[in-house]
């Protein structure tokens, strides 16, 4: 009678990482999850990186990074706030002064949100 009992815990415990890993990975893809692992990191990925508008506060080219008063960032679930990014492409620092209002996407690039993509609020 034990040999059954563990037989079919092993059955159900191996189904159940067979057919539930999968499934949650393919959630976590699609939905957007917190258990999300996709690495975004340019605007043109299979799904558009929502723009933000923002106002530049400081370019600090020293760091290579630009802090932005933005409203909401849909994508990271982030409330609007004053932050300091990493840019993808340096010559954004040069292209861009405090007191611009922009449009602005955020990936993630090595670990950190990295503004992606920047231009002039029109």
């Amino acid at each position: 009678m034990s040999h059954l009992y563990i037989l079919s815990n092993f059955i159900v415990i191996t189904f159940t990482l067979l057919v539930g890993v999968p499934l949650t990975s393919m959630a976590a893809n699609t939905l957007g999850g917190s258990a999300r692992n996709v690495e975004l990191s340019q605007p043109n990925d299979n799904y558009a990186l929502p723009l933000v508008y923002g106002q530049i506060i400081t370019v600090n080219p020293l760091v290579n990074t630009i802090t932005i008063k933005h409203d909401q960032i849909p994508n990271f679930g982030m409330p609007a706030m004053t932050m300091s990014f990493n840019v993808s492409d340096q010559e954004m620092l040069k292209e861009f002064n405090a007191g611009d209002a922009v449009n602005f996407s955020i990936g993630k690039r090595n670990g950190a949100l990295t503004i992606v993509s920047l231009e002039m609020n029109s």
